[in-house]
Order: structure tokens, then C-alpha cells, then sequence
């Protein structure tokens, strides 16, 4: 068992002796003394390993990927006797020397050192949890001589509400076979860094000397590429769950969002209008309907992990597109901004007649020939006006040829036409654009 101390740092601090580089570090003439693992309460996120060497202990810091903001050195206040301080680089693997450490006893950012180093300070290959397998059981468990452990990688974001929604259906239905993919898909690229590992582990006529400074310690399971899906069928699947009125779909949903799978969603994109920024907010706001804060709504799931860091002062619904938005208030009470999402279709159903120009060219607002107001739709690809490296002339000229157009995913090269050089320049919130000028101006080049 590892030894987990709840002690806080010394007082006076005790004196340390000084580092040394893990370059000045003698070649071990045979294996080094593993002294096993330590956890700090005071250093979440890191479990240290230490080896007696010929000059003294080297501690090497394992990242555990928990919540935390500490950092390896602080393990000074603990082990003021530690002659060498490194830390595990928990991304890359560069063949065929595996991944990086940091040398600890440097200043700057010219820390990184080969693994090569660290194995030959230590006489023996030095244990490797690849990217999102360093869990910290595995690492504490760890002793010179194990074998690889097989684990399931570590999400990020966790997606295991997605199991515990799908298992709520039969096994052949959509939703199942939706939710279950994301997971997949999501375990199966959490599992990379182990692939990589493996693949240059295992090809011992390009890596020969590999194994002799490296050890897997564990390795990840074993996941198929799961099949890919109709994009149909995820957007009426996502659709589907938009409509329950549970917590655990609340979750799915932001789960989703966080993954990055949002562009199936009828709301993608975040938009903040600032009270004190928005000229078209005081006519929006009469158009949205308060809906309970306490009640669970999938539709607010997208936006949980801003709400969870602000205060929420009312939860709304737009009438207008039925999507979500959230009052903000800011330390006062005073309420600050309106967080809502934009819908990547307009539900309209009469033509647009004005374009207007908010939020300092951030937001843009459409009207159409029956009087509603609707935001602008929102894609995977943010564009604004009034800047040179404009690209929202596209959208325009689609939402004048079809009001329930697309939004913009990827990067159009706008035509050149005088619509196209409007939206290169500034112009104060609230600048109207009636149907008239813009099509005028489409056809101007």
C-alpha cells in the first residue's frame, strides 16, 4: 500500500537539498531500489514515485489527470532530501525513445529530457502509463517486475451517462445504438495513446532497444471502431432525448456537448448577450417564457457548465425557437448577461425582410415579413460582422434565398460583391439592413 500522508508542509520550512539535473545523474551499474509510491492530500493529481540511486533519491511525479491546480514541485515541502526531481510527460510518445520527462531542477521551459535518461539514472526500464490510463490506483499498485494491467482509458469527458441512459431502452432501439456508439467512440479515442505506445513498442526491427528503457504499465482494452451512423438517425435520436424531463438526460446532453457532437443538436452554438452591450435585448426578452429553474430540461443540459460557475438567476425559453437561455447575475444580484443557444435552423416561416447588427458586429439578428425576431442561426464555424476577415456574407445570402438555411460549418469564401465588403466594416449596434439594400448590394460587385 501506497503511504499517504495528511500532513501539511513543514513550519519552518525544512532545509532541502539542493537538486540535481537529471543530466549530472551517474548511469545506475545495476537496478536501483524501488522505495515505492507516495500521495500527497496537499498535491491532488500526482502520485510520486521514488528509487534509491547512487547519489540519493530520484522522485518521479505521475500525473493522475484528477481536479487539482497543485504542482509536482510543491513535493519539496515533503521530501526536502529528494537529489533528483522528474515528472512523467502524460501526452506524446516519440519514437523510438517513448515519451518526455521534465527535469524539475530547471527553470524555464527547457525542462524536456529524453526517457532514455531517466531509465539509465533508475538501471532498469522505467514504468509508462500512456495518456488517459494513468490512473491512480494503477500507478500506486505499480512494482518493478508487473505485468502490463489491462484498463479502461479514462474519458474526457466521462460519457458513462450515456450507458446508463441507453441501458433505459432495449437493446435494438435507436437510442441505444446511439448512445452506445458515442461511447465506443469516445473509449476508443481515449485509448490512442495506448495504440501508439503498443504499435512502437511491438516493432522491435524499428525500436529495437525499446523495451530496454520503457515498461507499459498498463495498456487499454481492446476497442473496435464502431460503425458509423446515419447522421439522420443522430439528430432523431438527439431530438428524441431533448424531450425528456429527466436529470440524467440533462447530463447526456451536456456530455454530448462537451464530447463535441453538438452539430446534431437543433441548438449548437453558445451565445452571450450582455445587458449592457445588447440593443435588441429589451424586444427579445418579451418573447421568452420563464420556466421553472428546479425542473430538469435537456434543452438547459448544453449550457450546465456555464450555469454552474455563475449565478442562475432564471431559467427562459425563447417562444420563438424554444431555445433555452439563462439570466445571469454577477455579485451583486444585478443581472449581468443572458446565456442562450442558437438554433441551426430558423423555424420561420415567412421571408426575411431585416437584417440587424448587434453586440458590437458579434450577434446578428433576423426579422421576418410577420414581425418575429429570431437570432441569426449559429454553426460549427463562428463568423460576425464588421472585421476584414469576415465570412458572414454567405450566411446572409442564404437566409435571403431560404429562411430556414443552414448555418455555416466550414469556411465559404464569400463573393465578391458590395454585401460582401459591408460586412468587412464597422457599424454601430443596431444598424438595420432592410431585404431591399441586401439583395441591392449581393448583386453589386
Amino acid at each position: 500500500m501506497p503511504l499517504f500522508r495528511e500532513a501539511t508542509p513543514l513550519r519552518p520550512e525544512p532545509e532541502r537539498t539542493p537538486l540535481i539535473s537529471l543530466d549530472d545523474m551517474p548511469a545506475a551499474t545495476e537496478p536501483a531500489v524501488f522505495l515505492g509510491p507516495e500521495s500527497f492530500a496537499e498535491i491532488p493529481g500526482y502520485v510520486f514515485l521514488n528509487w534509491e540511486t547512487n547519489v540519493g533519491v530520484l522522485t518521479v511525479a505521475y500525473d493522475t489527470a484528477e481536479q487539482g491546480h497543485a504542482r509536482p514541485e510543491w513535493v519539496r515541502d515533503f521530501k526536502p532530501d529528494t537529489r533528483c526531481l522528474l515528472e512523467a510527460a502524460q501526452t506524446g510518445f516519440h519514437a523510438p525513445d517513448g515519451p518526455d520527462v521534465y527535469d524539475l531542477s530547471i527553470r524555464g521551459d527547457d525542462r524536456g529530457r529524453l526517457w532514455r535518461y531517466y531509465s539509465r539514472a533508475i538501471g532498469q526500464p522505467a514504468p509508462y502509463w500512456p495518456r488517459d490510463l494513468g490512473h491512480r490506483e494503477l500507478i500506486e499498485a505499480w512494482r518493478p517486475g508487473n505485468a502490463t494491467v489491462v484498463a479502461v482509458p479514462r474519458q474526457r469527458p466521462d460519457l458513462t451517462p450515456l450507458l446508463e441512459l441507453a441501458a433505459l431502452y432495449p437493446a435494438d432501439s435507436a437510442v441505444h445504438r446511439v448512445l452506445t456508439y458515442y461511447y465506443r467512440k469516445s473509449a476508443r479515442s481515449a485509448a490512442g495513446g495506448s495504440r501508439i505506445a503498443l504499435e512502437c513498442f511491438g516493432d522491435e526491427m524499428a525500436f529495437p532497444e525499446l523495451t530496454d528503457k520503457l515498461t507499459i504499465a498498463a495498456r487499454a482494452v481492446d476497442i473496435p471502431e464502431p460503425e458509423k451512423l446515419d447522421e439522420q438517425a443522430i439528430r432523431a435520436v438527439f431530438a428524441e432525448i431533448m424531450e425528456r424531463k429527466d436529470t440524467l438526460a440533462e447530463r447526456v446532453v451536456e456530455c454530448i456537448r462537451r464530447w463535441g457532437a453538438q452539430r446534431y443538436f437543433p441548438f449548437a452554438t453558445v451565445e452571450r448577450y450582455r445587458a449592457e452591450e445588447c440593443v435588441m435585448l429589451g424586444e427579445w426578452l418579451h418573447q421568452l417564457d420563464e420556466v421553472p429553474v428546479y425542473l430538469p430540461d435537456p434543452k438547459f443540459g448544453y449550457a450546465l457548465s456555464i450555469g454552474r460557475h455563475r449565478g442562475v438567476s432564471r431559467r427562459l425559453v425563447d417562444r420563438a425557437t424554444g431555445a433555452p437561455v439563462m439570466e445571469l447575475v454577477d455579485h451583486h444580484g444585478e443581472v449581468d448577461e443572458y446565456v442562450t443557444l442558437l438554433p441551426r435552423r430558423l423555424p420561420a416561416t415567412t421571408p426575411l425582410v431585416e437584417l440587424i447588427v448587434d453586440c458590437g458586429g458579434q450577434s446578428l439578428w433576423v426579422r421576418t415579413e410577420d414581425g418575429t425576431l429570431y437570432p441569426a442561426p449559429g454553426g460549427e464555424y463562428g463568423v460576425a460582422w464588421g472585421y476584414l476577415g469576415s465570412m458572414i456574407a454567405p450566411l446572409v445570402e442564404r437566409l435571403l434565398d431560404d429562411i430556414n438555411t443552414a448555418p455555416i460549418d466550414e469556411p465559404e469564401k464569400p463573393a465578391d460583391t458590395e454585401l460582401t465588403r459591408w460586412t468587412k466594416k464597422t457599424v454601430p449596434s443596431g444598424t438595420v439592413f432592410t431585404r431591399r439594400q441586401l439583395e441591392k448590394a449581393r448583386r453589386r460587385s
